[in-house]
């Protein structure tokens, strides 16, 4: 694992796009085995538990990073914001789009972000792990649990069924997909919030999930009033 310096660039960030605001954070670029990462920082303290907001799909970047603001709201200490592939920081893999498209939640991915997971973790000493991820970082974030002792996942308009989601939006998605997986899920601290207003994902579909769960007591739905897949203006992640 590297912290890169000139090896990529950064991307250059249209008006609507925003970013971190500097005061209080920690900005970096760490590379993994074949990606790059932008990571966002704020009050690490080693040998405390981690909070990592992991960011919802773009493309690449998104033009309003939902994940960030649920950053900024966390009056936690420890709290990391991370991108997904070729946000924000731009490699040569990145030429191929289907890395933020049809193959974002391939296995090559997870492994990647699995790596990066880990060196926070290793590096801040870290005795537990959180993951918020909002969007396809909700998935990202579910996929990360069956590979990782993680303490708590949440997810915030999470893509929860890969192939049931891409039906419905008539878009091809290969790689994993978390709803397959509720035996490795089951022991693993969820909350999963809806939107009232959400007309992207299936509240349905996470309902269900969290119903074929071994453990359900495990998970909980939290369905937010007047929230829509991009508008949480009063979340705070507990």
């Amino acid at each position: 694992m590297k912290i890169k310096t000139l090896i990529c660039g950064l991307l250059l960030l249209t008006g609507c796009t925003v970013r971190p605001n500097s005061e209080g954070w920690t900005e970096k670029t760490i590379e993994t085995k074949y990606l790059s990462f932008q990571v966002w920082e704020k009050d690490i303290i080693p040998g405390e538990p981690l909070r990592i907001y992991i960011e919802g799909d773009g493309n690449p970047t998104p033009r309003r990073p939902i994940a960030q603001e649920l950053a900024e709201r966390d009056s936690n200490k420890n709290v990391i914001y991370v991108s997904r592939p070729c946000q924000y920081v731009w490699c040569d893999e990145c030429k191929n789009p289907a890395l933020w498209q049809e193959e974002r939640f391939h296995n090559e991915i997870i492994t990647e972000m699995k790596e990066l997971v880990l060196y926070l973790g290793q590096k801040y000493q870290a005795p537990s792990i959180d993951l918020i991820g909002y969007d396809g970082g909700g998935t990202i974030a579910l996929l990360l649990a069956t590979k990782l002792p993680i303490k708590r996942v949440v997810t915030v308009g999470g893509i929860i069924d890969t192939q049931n989601y891409a039906a419905e939006h008539k878009i091809k998605l290969n790689g994993q997909n978390p709803v397959t997986m509720p035996e490795r899920l089951a022991q693993v601290e969820q909350v999963h919030y809806i939107g009232e207003k959400d007309t992207e994902v299936s509240r349905r579909t996470t309902e269900r999930f969290v119903a074929r769960l071994k453990n359900p007591t495990s998970a909980v739905v939290k369905i937010v009033p007047n929230a829509t897949h991009t508008n949480w203006p009063h979340l705070v992640i507990e």
